[in-house]
């Protein structure tokens, strides 16, 4: 696979993003997307409360990168759990079950996605911070056929319940 090199530097000053939107019971702000960086990746800050945690799933096309900012996280990965806090960083390959659970009060990390294309889903799946400047009062969590389906043309698979406290 040729990946092309970026035309120009980028940037983006604190606190912004391409997109920034609500995901779950958290916000997702997108710091650089395939268009960005010639597909080779795409970088995301995830900005979650306790409790938060993704369905245990696996990516067919990409990496997933963590890189804990803030806060304390579980990563579950296969039967193993790897517990992450500030500063630690985890790697998982595709085609690799995984799912995190928010530890701390709030937990704060980047989140790095290669190649590109993953990003995708919480710009086109999220509710836009701009039309609603307030996180939603009530989070609604689709049923995993809904979610399975929702997240199939990004070449995620659902493959069980998220993680719990």
């Amino acid at each position: 696979m040729a990946l092309v090199s970026p035309a120009a530097p980028y940037s983006l000053r604190s606190g912004n993003g391409i997109s920034d939107t609500w995901w779950k019971a958290g916000r997702i702000v997108t710091k650089t997307t395939g268009e960005q960086t010639g597909g080779s990746f795409s970088q995301i800050e995830s900005i979650d409360p306790q409790g938060t945690a993704t369905p245990m799933h696996l990516h067919r096309n990409e990496e997933e990168s963590f890189l804990v900012l803030e806060g304390e996280l579980s990563l579950i990965v296969g039967e193993e759990q790897i517990d992450l806090s500030e500063g630690d960083f985890a790697l998982v390959p595709r085609d690799t079950p995984h799912a995190y659970l928010v530890r701390s009060d709030r937990a704060r990390m980047l989140v790095t996605f290669s190649p590109a294309g993953f990003e995708n889903a919480f710009i086109d799946l999220g509710v836009a911070v701009a039309e609603s400047p307030e996180p939603p009062v009530e989070t609604v969590i689709p049923s995993a056929e809904e979610m399975s389906r929702a997240f199939a043309p990004y070449g995620c698979e659902i493959l069980g319940p998220p993680p719990t406290l």
